[in-house]
């Protein structure tokens, strides 16, 4: 991957993804960086975002039914989206996942990455789920 110059706005992008304690969407680490620096415009921030992803510095993970989430981590790992606030987080399996990449080799495929995001209800929501049933 070519690495494109360095620009103050994709630093500051970087700088909001690499400090982001979760997996936010592009819109929410525009607002991030907006609140700091209110001239950046939200297509810079978008470019900026794309370009870090496309050099290999930035994971991008996509999810059902909403904008994709990125990540700072880029070692192979899971994530688990929450259903009802769409919330992306990493998830820890400790004996990895079989996937089939041995039966994907009989099909004559060569893996050379992939991506599994678990989908289900988070503590916060059910606890929030329940409180509304009471």
């Amino acid at each position: 991957m070519k690495e494109k110059r360095q620009t103050i706005q994709k630093g500051l992008v970087w700088e909001a993804v690499s400090t982001a304690t979760d997996h936010p969407s592009a819109e929410e680490i525009y607002e991030t960086i907006v609140l700091k620096h209110p001239s950046i415009s939200r297509a810079t921030v978008y470019r900026n975002l794309n370009m870090l992803v496309d050099e290999g510095k930035v994971r991008r993970v996509r999810v059902l039914g909403g904008p994709d989430h990125f990540d700072h981590t880029l070692v192979q790992h899971y994530h688990i989206q929450c259903t009802s606030c769409k919330k992306v987080s990493d998830i820890d399996v400790p004996n990895g996942i079989d996937i089939g990449v041995e039966l994907m080799e009989t099909y004559g495929y060569i893996i050379e990455s992939y991506e599994v995001v678990f989908n289900g209800i988070c503590p916060d929501c059910q606890k929030k789920h329940t409180a509304l049933a009471q």
